[in-house]
């Protein structure tokens, strides 16, 4: 069994449509002046790149 190095896995559903979706909601919030979409915006951008970014279950196999 080889193990394939160097290959990105693949990211979970939706996630790069919370990012654009939090960035939509960001500038509409600032555009119109409501806090409510704009904190809505902030905290579904900073989720969204935490789960971009953050390589959840690790990157590399353990054998034991």
């Amino acid at each position: 069994m080889a193990a394939s190095r160097g290959t990105a896995q693949p990211l979970p559903e939706g996630v790069e449509q919370m990012v654009v979706l939090g960035l939509i909601l960001l500038i509409l919030g600032l555009v119109l002046s409501m806090s409510l979409l704009v904190t809505i915006g902030v905290i579904l951008l900073v989720v969204g790149l935490i789960v971009n970014l953050v390589p959840f279950g690790g990157t590399r196999r353990r054998v034991y």
